[in-house]
């Protein structure tokens, strides 16, 4: 019997916090908008980049705007702090091992 494994690399085996915040930031500062911390960031992940992008704008702002900014920044940028969690690795190892 196969056995097959789906994994959710975003947050799960990768750690994305840092790229996802910087292109937050970006986002928002070319807009004139404040920056969020990487606290708030981790807060506001979840249910994809609209979420995120619309949780992070002031509250009343039209998030499409700078969502549309912070896409191709981040397709761009989300690989420059963004690695594996300690462990991770070696453990994929080992389940590839085993099956």
């Amino acid at each position: 019997m196969k056995v097959g494994i789906l994994w959710d690399l975003d947050g799960t085996l990768l750690d994305t916090l840092e790229d996802l915040a910087d292109g937050v930031n970006y986002a928002l500062r070319t807009h004139g908008y404040p920056e969020r911390t990487l606290k708030e960031v981790r807060a506001f992940v979840g249910h994809g980049a609209a979420n995120l992008i619309a949780r992070s704008v002031p509250e009343g702002v039209d998030p499409k705007p700078v969502l549309a900014t912070f896409q191709p920044y981040y397709k761009a940028h989300s690989l420059v702090k963004t690695c594996p969690y300690e462990g991770i690795l070696s453990a994929l190892e080992a389940i590839r091992a085993k099956y």
